[in-house]
């Protein structure tokens, strides 16, 4: 795939103008398709003819999908300067990245919906945080070989939290000589940071090997004066991280069909957290977010079998095991008034344990069907210490002496350790029933119990085992039958298992009064309705669709006097997760380009118009955070110099202005926004050897902040990357 996929960036001084320059694009691809229909050509690879196996678990071309599936390949990675793996999915359409203010800690929504409603795979195995604000993906991009991400509901496929999508990173393995080193380096001038990597890797005999180690600094962003900083640096917006990763891989049988692997991986993060000037209203004073410490460690085992017999055509198996040890701070002061003042420092540190593993089976029991018949198990294990720290000082109007200061301490230690197992069984078909149709079904069973194991909290203390059981499915319909173009129709359910925090786990953060437990709340549940069509010919590429998800059981928030399920013991104005909300999205997606005939040059768009309405239990509102509209064009230039493939890359990203619902009658703001950027590079020597890429962002320096829960963005910068193998 060529072409950037399509997203979000940074900001504008006209969102208007940038607006109409978005929506000019759009309709420049498909004039151009309109115009060159008759031409004829030779064709080249596109996106389209990548083969994945994350829409369907079964290798299937972009094309022939059932399923809305984009692919970030090998030569897209290596044109960027990521700083994480968000930046190489960030214009994916539908996909929006936030950081939840805590810069380094980026995550994924996808049509809306948020990040913990979206399943993130590493090779295929399941990463989880039972946080609030959802997955982080924290996977060093230059070990990375390419991303696959699936937008809507893929629960019958990928698990119980794939209501939004789900994001499958696939890493590299050895390289095709028996020993090959790689080098790297990208400098960023938005954060005055810099990253590191270098690997080597390579095949001898039936063995193939890759280490890989990567490490980066970024200190205080670089931001234009404005509403959020007078000084042109966001305080609080510094990270580092570093990550070492191994690879060993050993092929066998008589045809080297079959593949035993073990994947090795050790991610250690540390990174500040940025302050809404906007919160810090009366009564707040001062708050504050810190996480020191968020280090994950994974193992990873994987067999694979291909071509074993005419009926059974693939075997795979894998299982893993996960550590994240994460130390959460939160500070928090509140002046209610004038005499009285009360500040709260919160603590959590928690160790969350996964382990796990899939089987799958491959069958070919009809000529017209191919099947595959699996199963699953999870195990997630959270076990977390907190501390809430709360010093109350009162000022009393009588002696002795008269005026003097009251002040009280109180410390709220807790410990909770409590545990999810997921159990599934899954199955697909696919039903090539006529010429050029192809239909698709799935189904996959939950068994889902969740237990607490230990808890200082005596309102739980003899909480019952939660059990849940759930059936989902989807079916998917292509037809192949016009030229160069396939049409295709997909039903999917999405299903999220509430979190541990939720279930069992009361904290402090973020607000005076605790937020607790629930274990009576529900599973999330979602149906999805799309239309896509895909178009390939005369240098035209086009991958558009239509969808409609209604999701409900939301889980959020309320006061116990409001919700009546707090147990004995809590207060009327404590808050409370409930299954309250619901939310119906509807949209349009679009990917398209046009190679121009007898040029180099690409004109490209991509994007994604959206609506989301929340239904709340007492109001429903569309001022939902979500953009109407977020995309990006460009126009591409490719060639050949002097023996180098050289490229470069103009282009706007941008987005419509947003609105978030604080009540029934209030809402917050954030203007649309667009910017201009400006990309281009190289690569030189055999088997590109050197390769060079320059990106400069937000070339006319304009304030912006794409959503809510994100940093304000970089203003006028450079990345520059630089990339070796020898």
């Amino acid at each position: 795939m060529n072409h950037a996929i399509m997203g979000r960036g940074e900001a504008s001084a006209a969102p208007r103008a940038g607006m109409r320059a978005l929506a000019l694009a759009f309709s420049l691809p498909l004039a151009a398709g309109v115009a060159c229909a008759q031409e004829t050509g030779a064709q080249h690879a596109t996106w389209l003819d990548t083969i994945t196996v994350t829409g369907t678990r079964t290798e299937t071309s972009v094309m022939n999908n059932p399923a809305s599936v984009s692919v970030v390949d090998q030569e897209q990675l290596e044109r960027q300067a990521p700083r994480s793996i968000a930046d190489l999915v960030r214009d994916v359409p539908g996909v929006e990245v936030v950081d939840a203010s805590a810069p380094g800690m980026q995550r994924l929504r996808i049509r809306g919906e948020s990040s913990h409603r979206v399943t993130i795979l590493v090779d295929g195995q399941e990463i989880t945080d039972h946080s609030d604000y959802g997955t982080p993906i924290l996977v060093d991009p230059a070990n990375v070989e390419r991303i696959d991400v699936i937008r809507g509901p893929a629960s019958v496929l990928y698990g119980a939290k794939a209501i939004g999508g789900v994001v499958n990173i696939i890493t590299k393995r050895g390289a095709p000589k028996p020993i090959q080193l790689e080098t790297g380096v990208s400098y960023y001038s938005g954060t005055r940071g810099w990253q590191g990597w270098a690997a080597v890797s390579g095949t001898v005999g039936d063995f193939d090997y890759r280490l890989s180690g990567s490490a980066d600094r970024h200190h205080d962003r670089k931001v234009p004066n404005g509403i959020y900083t007078q000084t042109g640096q966001l305080d609080g917006s510094s990270y580092r991280d570093s990550d070492v990763s191994l690879h060993l891989g050993y092929a066998f049988g008589q045809n080297r069909n079959h593949y035993l692997a073990l994947k090795a991986e050790q991610h250690i993060l540390s990174t500040d957290s940025w302050t809404d000037p906007d919160y810090l209203q009366d009564p707040i004073r001062d708050f504050g977010i810190e996480l020191p410490k968020r280090d994950l460690r994974k193992v990873g085992l994987y067999y694979d079998a291909r071509d074993l017999s005419p009926i059974v055509r693939k075997i795979h198996v894998d299982a893993y095991h996960q550590t994240v040890d994460r130390l959460f701070e939160n500070r928090v002061e509140v002046q209610p008034t004038a005499s009285m003042n009360m500040k709260n420092r919160a603590t959590s540190d928690d160790r969350n344990l996964n382990y796990g593993g899939t089987a799958q089976i491959d069958l070919a029991l009809h000529p017209d069907h191919y099947t595959i018949v699996g199963a699953q198990y999870l195990m997630d294990d959270l076990d977390t210490r907190k501390n809430s720290i709360t010093d109350l000082a009162i000022k009393v109007p009588f002696p002795p002496p008269a005026g003097s200061t009251v002040r009280t301490t109180t410390t709220s230690p807790t410990h909770t350790r409590a545990s999810i197992q997921t159990a599934s069984l899954f199955t697909q078909d696919e039903w090539t029933f006529a010429r050029d149709f192809k239909l698709t079904a799935g189904l996959r069973y939950y068994h889902v119990s969740s237990s607490l194991d230990e808890t200082t909290n005596t309102a739980l203390a003899n909480q019952d085992d939660g059990t849940t059981n759930r059936l989902v499915k989807s079916l998917g319909l292509t037809w192949a039958g016009l030229e160069h173009t396939t049409l295709r129709a997909l039903y999917s359910e999405g299903y999220t298992t509430p979190t541990l925090m939720q279930l069992y786990s009361d904290t402090t953060a973020g607000s005076g009064n605790p937020t607790r437990a629930n274990p009576g709340l529900k599973p999330e549940t979602s149906q999805n309705y799309e239309l896509g069509a895909r178009y390939q010919h005369a240098g035209v590429v086009l991958d558009a669709a239509v969808f409609y998800t209604r999701a409900k059981d939301y889980i959020t928030t309320t006061t116990c006097a409001s919700a009546g399920t707090c147990p004995v013991g809590y207060g009327a104005k404590d808050n409370t997760y409930v299954n309250a909300d619901r939310a119906d999205t509807h949209g349009i997606e679009l990917a398209a380009e046009y190679a121009l005939p007898g040029t180099n040059f690409t004109p490209y768009v991509s994007g994604a118009w959206m609506q989301r309405e929340l239904k709340y239990a007492a109001y429903s509102t569309r001022d939902s955070g979500t953009p109407a509209f977020s995309g990006r064009m460009g126009m591409r230039y490719d060639t050949t110099l002097y023996g180098a493939e050289v490229w470069a890359d103009l282009f706007v990203r941008a987005a419509t202005s947003i609105k978030q619902a604080s009540s029934a009658t209030a809402s917050e703001h954030l203007p649309g926004w667009g910017t201009l950027n400006l990309a281009f590079g190289g690569t030189h020597g055999k088997d590109r050897k050197v390769q060079v890429g320059v990106q400069f962002n937000n070339l006319l320096d304009k304030e912006y902040r794409s959503a809510f829960d994100s940093l304000p963005g970089t203003g006028r910068s450079v990345e520059v990357t630089l990339r070796t193998t020898f």
